[in-house]
């Protein structure tokens, strides 16, 4: 359609490296939980946390999640994902998305930083309190205000 698009490729051994870096992670609070420390089930946690992680790295489970979301804060008025492309349907491992042109927060001035901010804070507080789908990684390379000014995720 010779629209702009973004392309998300997995490296070949991002599988792995999260695969180690679950092992270590839940034995370190394997440990920390044997030494009594924590008030619950750390190793489990984490256990529900990696089986999210691993899902999401089939990108075809983040297309469909992407979706989800979006949707589910759409009732905010500001907030977006960018669809993904339908001429490339994902894959495993390559999600194809609508180019989304805007800034990162580092590009922003201050006054546009601080509007993104509680742009962003209103939707991951309205994520986690009112809809209970949640983007399970907000950090600033993951979330830009759109030069339309919608916080896209």
């Amino acid at each position: 359609s010779g629209a702009d698009v973004a392309v998300k490729v997995q490296r070949p051994s991002a599988m792995r490296q999260v695969a180690l870096d679950f092992a270590v992670l839940t034995t370190l609070l394997w440990l920390i939980q044997r030494a009594g420390w924590g008030n619950g089930d750390l190793v489990e946690i984490i256990d529900i946390v990696a089986d999210g992680v691993f899902q999401e790295m089939d990108y075809r489970n983040e297309a469909r999640n992407a979706v989800q979301f979006d949707r589910s804060l759409s009732f905010l008025g500001y907030v977006s994902v960018p669809k993904a492309a339908t001429e490339f349907p994902p894959t495993p491992r390559v999600l194809v998305t609508e180019w989304v042109h805007g800034r990162h927060l580092g590009d922003l001035t201050k006054r546009e930083g601080l509007r993104m901010t509680n742009m962003a804070v209103d939707a991951v507080t309205a994520s986690l309190v009112l809809t209970g789908i949640v983007h399970a990684d907000p950090h600033e390379g993951n979330i830009m205000l759109g030069d339309n000014g919608r916080l896209y995720f």
